[in-house]
């Protein structure tokens, strides 16, 4: 019941400070508990309420990384508790320009090195390496950076590529101009379309 008491309480206050037009800072309380993350990839950051609660002083977080949605990034692990009585504390550190795809989680202990590309729903329970591609649970070497970027250019000369800037376009574009895009996807089903800096 007192749990039920403070998710309550929880949503009256969130509903509290949208009705006022305030928005929280997500970020705020993390920082004040110690997590270290560049201004720059807190604007790439989709959702930061998958960073551990309890340890974030034990997280560092470089510049330009995109870390998306529904991603968890965890400072320990309780499940030794089980069979000796302590819990494992590690720290995670993420480098300059990391992107972590959706719905992935980092355990605790983990490097991740600058320039690496890490899949959706991925599993990293080890190192990754600067400039490589991993995906995969748990996460494996898929190829390196430099290869990745090659694979990609060399796609983008056989399928459509957009000149819109993707956050803002999709919704602003009429109906007209998506069922055209979707007209365009007909033989290949994919297209690039432009993503400026955030």
């Amino acid at each position: 019941m007192n749990m039920m008491l403070k998710i309550m309480s929880r949503i009256k206050n969130w509903l509290f400070r949208s009705s006022q037009g305030q928005k929280e800072d997500p970020f705020k309380k993390l920082e004040e508990r110690g997590l270290k993350i560049a201004e720059s990839s807190k604007k790439r950051m989709h959702s930061p309420y998958g960073v551990d609660r309890m340890f974030p002083w034990l997280i560092e977080i470089g510049e330009e990384c995109i870390i998306s949605t529904n991603v968890v990034i965890l400072a320990h692990d309780a499940s030794p508790a089980i069979t000796n009585g302590y819990t494992k504390m590690g720290r995670v550190s993420i480098g300059n320009n990391v992107f972590i795809g959706q719905g992935t989680t980092i355990l605790c202990g983990v490097r991740i090195g600058d320039n690496a590309i890490i899949g959706a729903n991925s599993l990293v329970s080890d190192d990754i390496p600067a400039n490589s591609v991993y995906a995969g649970n748990p996460a494996r070497l898929i190829c390196t950076y430099k290869e990745y970027k090659s694979k990609r250019i060399k796609e983008m000369e056989c399928v459509p590529v957009l000149d819109h800037d993707w956050i803002y376009w999709s919704e602003k574009a009429s109906h007209k101009e998506k069922n055209d895009v979707k007209e365009r996807l007909r033989d290949t089903r994919i297209c690039y379309i432009k993503s400026k800096p955030i």
